[in-house]
């Protein structure tokens, strides 16, 4: 099989400050586009709609052609079919993540038998069948399902209970502030030594200049990004070369953490600044907006006093956007070149050829977490981090390997025996070690990918009855071990002093956590 020798990447291009006319024309095609959309979304991305997915443009845009029905929209065909395929996309690509979770959930699930999987996984290939199950309409089952000996009610409701639970709901456009154009709607010229992008206007004839800052001209689709009058963006994708950053074979180990950005298996840690960049930020805001709200509760109380030109002063003066926004951009575009740097950083130095990740998404929202936690939680662009790394391995042609990540920073690495996370550290009780946490956890995660018996779709709990298994192990074969060198009492006392920093922490809650294990 060949391999691939190029990557998809996003280039931008940036526009100067445009006239009124422009700026206002532009905004109304977002704001039009945003609108289809959001009827598409309403419309089709519903159960009911997904038997409109196959060939939308047939059984969507032809059918509002011909019925006049586009006209509505206030837009030219170009922009509005734009819309209508861009929305159906997403729905598609909902739907697929969807039946992705579904094929993992079957995978897992130890009461379904072997022809009821099959069928599972047949009726998620065909949209159709999915459609009418879902709907409960009968239906004709092919001859590859016919003769299938399953429990028929039990597998149908199991389908409409994954597909409810994991679907999520209707996508939605909030922001009306781009919009797609593809290489027919748009050219370049220059005028007066500027080079100038014309784009399809509303007005049939006439087209919309906008000022770029350079001299490339983009090919293909591009998309309008605006985030102010004085900021417009042109987007285009493009291919970029693959460059094989090591000949040598070398395989590590990442865990990616809120304290740590990488933690590697070799001892090496990327990114230690993140949490202090996470924490300014949030209680940055946090103190902004405290004080935003006591001027908002201050507005209502004037506006209910009558005093409206107070009220207006208060809004006008010192609850204004453009300020507030401009500079929450500034600080994540600073900690979107944090992550870049620091992972860039990782592959230069490090120079793997494969790296072995956990399947994670990092925070599980049910947990009862302390309302400053979330809060940075919240701030942290876990899709972001995930999207650059996937990006850069592709580049530097590395390959990277998703592990179960049950439990793996809850086990010492050295033994295999449960122990007790506590902040940065890692205390162990069986082999007396006192490790840093990431490291431990990024070495469990390369152990985790040669591990037969604990596959990618184990059920957490299995992954546990497994380990503990493997504990019991160990301990009949104390002697056998080579632990560290260290006595128990050296560590205990050196657990201590490090634990004495956290008040709340002591050997005894330690005791009384692991207990929970066994």
């Amino acid at each position: 099989m060949k391999e691939k020798e190029e990557i998809k990447q996003t280039v931008k291009q940036y526009c100067l400050e445009p006239d009124e006319e422009s700026y206002n024309e532009v905004t109304l095609i977002a704001y039009g586009y945003s609108k289809v959309k959001n009827y598409i979304y309403g419309r089709y991305g519903s159960i009911k709609g997904l038997s409109y997915l196959k060939n939308h443009r047939k059984k969507i845009r032809d059918k509002w052609v011909k019925s006049g029905f586009a006209r509505a929209w206030g837009l030219p065909d170009r922009h509005w079919k734009s819309a209508l395929d861009s929305a159906v996309g997403i729905i598609k690509s909902q739907w697929s993540n969807c039946k992705n979770k579904i094929k993992k959930a079957v995978y897992g699930n130890i009461n379904l038998e072997k022809d009821e999987r099959f069928y599972i996984y047949y009726i998620l290939k065909a949209d159709s069948l999915l459609n009418s199950l879902l709907r409960g309409k009968d239906f004709k089952k092919p001859k590859k399902i016919k003769d299938l000996e399953i429990r028929e009610t039990y597998v149908h409701n199991l389908i409409k209970r994954y597909v409810r639970k994991h679907k999520g709901k209707n996508p939605v456009s909030r922001k009306a502030r781009s919009f797609e154009i593809d290489s027919s709607m748009y050219g370049y010229e220059m005028e007066e030594g500027q080079n100038v992008l014309s784009i399809q206007g509303l007005k049939r004839g006439k087209r919309i200049k906008l000022k770029v800052t350079d001299e490339r001209q983009f090919k293909g689709n591009l998309r309008i990004v605006i985030k102010s009058k004085e900021r417009i963006e042109i987007h285009n994708c493009v291919k970029a070369k693959i460059n094989k950053i090591s000949e040598e074979e070398k395989t590590i180990g990442i865990d990616k953490g809120y304290s740590c950005l990488i933690a590697t298996s070799e001892g090496t840690f990327y990114g230690k600044k993140l949490n202090s960049f996470l924490s300014e930020e949030t209680e940055r805001l946090n103190e902004i907006n405290r004080k935003r709200n006591k001027l908002r509760s201050l507005v209502k109380k004037n506006l209910e006093k009558g005093h409206i030109r107070k009220a207006r002063r208060i809004i006008k003066y010192n609850l204004g956007n453009r300020k507030y926004w401009r500079k929450k951009e500034t600080c994540r575009a600073r900690l979107e070149s944090y992550i870049n740097n620091e992972a860039g950083k990782f592959i230069k130095k490090e120079k793997p050829s494969d790296v072995v990740l956990e399947n994670l998404n990092f925070i599980n929202w049910r947990e009862k977490l302390p309302k400053k936690i979330k809060r940075q939680l919240s701030r942290w662009v876990k899709g972001y981090i995930q999207e650059r790394l996937e990006y850069k391995f592709s580049l530097n042609d590395i390959r990277s390997a998703v592990v179960n990540p049950a439990y793996t920073s809850q086990i010492c690495s050295f033994c295999g025996y449960f122990g007790l996370r506590r902040g940065d550290r890692f205390y162990c009780p069986h082999c007396d070690r006192v490790v840093h946490a990431d490291y431990n956890a990024g070495k469990n995660v390369l152990a985790r990918k040669d591990d037969k018996e604990i596959t990618l779709y184990t059920p957490y709990k299995k992954v546990k009855e497994i380990l503990l298994a493997r504990c019991s192990t160990v301990v009949g074969s104390l002697d056998m071990m080579t632990g560290s060198t260290r006595t128990p009492d050296t560590v205990i006392s050196q657990s201590e002093s490090e634990l004495q920093k956290n008040p709340s922490v002591d050997l005894h809650s330690l005791s009384v956590d692991l207990n929970r294990f066994f």
